[in-house]
Parts: C-alpha cells; structure tokens; sequence
C-alpha cells in the first residue's frame, strides 16, 4: 500500500532544520530496509538527496553508498562526490570508503598516498576498518615507506576494538617476528580472538599452529575443527587442509571421498595445491577413473600459478603426448619454467628435449614461456589492485 509522505517544511530555527534533515535520512534509511515501508531504492535516494543538500553528513554517506553499490548501475562520480562531501564535515566511514576508492581504483585512478591519507584521517577517529587498512600499508610498505612499529600500533588499536581482520594480522606480526621477537603464544591468543569472532583466515591460522603443536599444544581434533570452520566459509587453503587430513587419516578417520570432495572445493576456489592434487589422482587413476585429458586440464591450472611440479609434469605430458598432441615448445617452455623453480628432474628432461628442437622451435618455446610470464604478472598485478 502506498504510504502518505508530507514535503517538509520550510525550517522556523536551526534545531527545526536539523530535526527535518534527521527525518529526512530516517526516512531514506526505511526505504532502503524495507522497515515499515516497502524498500524502495528510488524513494531511499529522494529523501536522503533532500537531507545531504541541506548538508546532513549521514545522508551524504548514505546516499553515497547507493550509488556506489550500483542498485541500478554503479555510479562511482556521484559516489565520489557525496563521500568527499561526507569526509570533509568528518564523517569516519565516509572517509574509509574513499581510502578504499582510492587504493582500489574505483572511479578513479588508483592512487595509494591519496588512500593512505583519508584512511589516516579515518584512523584517528576510530574507525577500526580504516586502523587495520593503515597497519596494511605500513607492513607492505604501500604508498609508503615500510615500517613495521607503525603497522603494529594501528593493528593494535583496530584489535583492541574487537576488529577481528586486525586480531589476525597483529597473530601474524607474532607469528612471523616481524617488526619484534617472535611470540607464537602472543601469535595463537590473536588468532584465538579473531576465531572466536567466526573469520576464517584466523581460524586457519590456529588450526595451523594447533595441527603442528606450535605455540600451542598440539591438538588434531581441535585443529580440525576449526579447519572445517574456515572451509566452510570457502577459504580455499583451509579446504586443501582439510583434504589432506582426510586423505592421509590425520587426527581423523581417513576418507577418501571427503578428501576428494575437499579437494576438489579448494581446486575449484583456485588452490594451486589441491589443483596438482586433482592432477595426480585422475593421471595416476588414484581413487577415480584415470583420465590423462583431466589430469593435464588440473596440471595447467596449478602450472598457471607458479606451481613448480605441475609444471613439470604439464611439461612432461606435451613432450610424451600423454593426453594431448605431442607439442615441443609447449614441453620446453613448461619444464624450463619447472627449471628455474629448481625442478633437477626438468632441468634433465630439458637437456634431453633441446639437441631434437630446431632454432626456430627453440625461440617459439622461449615465446611461450615469456607470454606465460606476461600473463601471470598481469594478473598478480590486478589482483593486487
């Protein structure tokens, strides 16, 4: 049923303008959850658009992000234009998003000093995402020079409110001994908190240091169990965990069809790992019927990650004709890649390859293990933005 909504009055004082602009956001944000109202994105950006005019920080923000989420289509311009007016009247979380605008290149050329400047100022106002963001860059030395004391002050002020993302990265520091001595106590009480608050990679994390008793005792159901937490949320490495306790009966029963159910949810999540895992078995017929066309498709997926035995085999696989078309450049080009990983056995099967291959196959190979690296440099660097 269509609800009667009254135009707002022209202000008799200034508490009067404030009170219609407050309304005026009240009402957006019932549009936009559906409380009391049908949800209606369009009516949601009216009455928020009535209160940013008048300058009301909250409805910039909140206006903001319905033209970033894109309920229609995304709009990064319109979006820019309502944070930064949010930002400049102090607006924490308005301030975040920009950071994250800036550092990610949405709508606007990717620029770090700019993220790494409203994410500061969002910083000192509390906002924990913005803390844990800062402690990102400092440790990464990103749009700034690294410095590890400074990554661990605003970890540890985003942890200290409870951010689960900083709890984790303030494990990691113990855990690695970057920046101070090294603490896998300190490492597994952080991780513990952030577990406790459901996120994954911390969960991982622990189940790590519980698998192999570091820092903590050693506790295989426990570690389990918390693996099984995070692969149930889809964390590829934690699935690959998973898998091989399965697989190898590893403070559980061994079962091969869960350790191939997991492997096979880790390989698909792109685990490079599980990926060569699915290899062997369909190449060596291990638990499934071989299938070298298989084998070869999981092999290339690994390879295309850097993974140093896949590419040995993919290798091995174009230069044998085992599952697909004999192909000497490809062979060449995957086993000297395998090579530089350090793969004694490619560097074998290279030398042996290379006196039948003529000049101009030779360069083809060289070719296609350049265009490979291309390729994956491309992609880190995307993935990274």
């Amino acid at each position: 049923m269509q609800q009667n909504v009254y135009p707002l009055s022209p202000p008799a004082s200034h508490d009067a303008a404030q009170a219609e602009m407050d309304e005026a956001n009240r009402l957006g944000m019932m549009y936009s959850s559906g409380d009391g109202v049908p949800q209606d994105w369009e009516q949601a950006r009216t009455w928020f658009r009535k209160a940013a005019d008048r300058g009301h920080a909250n409805a910039q923000f909140n206006l903001a992000v319905i033209y970033s989420n894109g309920r229609r289509a995304q709009d990064y311009a319109h979006a820019l234009l309502w944070y930064r007016k949010a930002a400049h009247q102090g607006h924490a979380k308005a301030q975040f998003n920009l950071g994250l605008m800036y550092a990610n290149g949405q709508g606007v050329p990717q620029d770090q000093a700019q993220a790494l400047a409203w994410y500061t100022e969002a910083a000192e106002l509390g906002h924990a995402g913005a803390q844990n963001n800062l402690g990102l860059m400092y440790v990464n030395g990103v749009g700034i020079a690294a410095d590890g004391m400074r990554a661990l002050d605003w970890f540890q002020r985003a942890a200290d409110q409870n951010d689960p993302a900083a709890q984790n990265n303030l494990g990691l520091m113990y855990a690695s001994g970057k920046s101070m001595p090294q603490d896998l106590r300190q490492a597994a009480q952080w991780y513990g908190r952030a577990a406790a608050q459901g996120y994954a990679l911390a969960q991982y994390n622990l189940a790590a240091m519980l698998e192999a008793g570091q820092g903590v005792p050693a506790d295989l159901p426990q570690a389990q169990a918390l693996y099984r937490a995070a692969a149930e949320q889809g964390l590829a490495k934690a699935q690959y965990s998973l898998a091989l306790m399965y697989d190898r009966g590893h403070g559980l029963p061994r079962d091969a069809q869960q350790a191939m159910a997991w492997y096979c949810k880790a390989a698909e999540r792109g685990n490079a790992h599980a990926q060569f895992s699915l290899g062997l078995r369909y190449d060596a017929g291990n638990g499934v019927q071989q299938d070298a066309t298989k084998a070869l498709s999981w092999y290339r997926r690994a390879a295309e990650q850097g993974h140093a035995r896949a590419q040995f085999n993919l290798g091995t696989m174009y230069a044998q004709g085992h599952g697909v078309a004999v192909d000497e450049a490809q062979a060449w080009a995957w086993l000297n890649l395998a090579a530089e990983q350090g793969i004694w056995q490619a560097s074998r099967a290279l030398a042996q390859l290379t006196p039948g291959m003529t000049p101009a196959q030779l360069a083809a190979a060289a070719e296609t293990g350049r265009a490979w690296q291309r390729k994956t440099g491309a992609d880190s660097a995307m993935a990274q933005g």
